[in-house]
C-alpha cells in the first residue's frame, strides 16, 4: 500500500464570513484523514501506543469553497525517525486541483511520563504499509 484518497464532505460550519473554507478547518480534514489512515493500517487497534502531534505544516495553494461533492485528502507517512513519524497530505477539491500541502510530525510518548519513546517494530511496520 502506498497513499490513501479519502473522501471528506465539507460542512456548512466549515465557510467563514468571506465565504470560503476558513483556515482552520483544515486541521479538521487532515486530522479525520490521519485517523481514518490509522484505522486502516491497524494502528489504532492492540499495538498499544500513544502519540502527540508536534508539528502541523499547512501550504495553502488556492481558495476552497463550500461544495456538494466531497474533497479529497490524499495521505501517506513520508518519514519514520526513532521516536517521530511524519503524515503528509495533498488536499483536492472537487475538481481534481490541490488545494493545500501539509505535514504533521507526531512522536510516540510514554503515557506515564509523557516523554517520546523509541517507535516499536510493530508500529513502525504499520507505518509503512502507508510509506510511499
Amino acid at each position: 500500500m502506498a497513499s490513501l484518497r479519502l473522501p471528506i464532505i465539507r460542512r456548512f460550519s466549515d465557510v467563514d464570513a468571506v465565504g470560503h473554507i476558513n483556515n482552520v478547518v483544515y486541521m479538521d480534514y487532515l486530522q479525520e484523514a490521519r485517523v481514518r489512515a490509522m484505522w486502516h493500517a491497524k494502528i489504532l487497534e492492540g499495538i498499544g501506543f500513544s502519540h502527540v502531534v508536534v508539528r502541523h505544516e499547512i501550504d495553502y495553494k488556492r481558495i476552497m469553497t463550500l461544495g456538494e461533492d466531497p474533497i479529497i485528502v490524499e495521505i501517506w507517512v513520508s518519514d519514520i525517525g526513532r521516536t517521530s513519524y511524519t503524515f503528509s497530505y495533498r488536499i483536492f477539491d472537487e475538481e481534481g486541483r490541490v488545494v493545500s500541502e501539509a505535514k504533521s510530525v507526531m512522536v510516540a510518548i510514554d503515557v506515564e511520563t509523557g516523554s517520546p519513546k523509541r517507535v516499536s517494530e510493530e508500529l513502525r511496520e504499520a507505518l509503512t504499509t502507508l510509506s510511499e
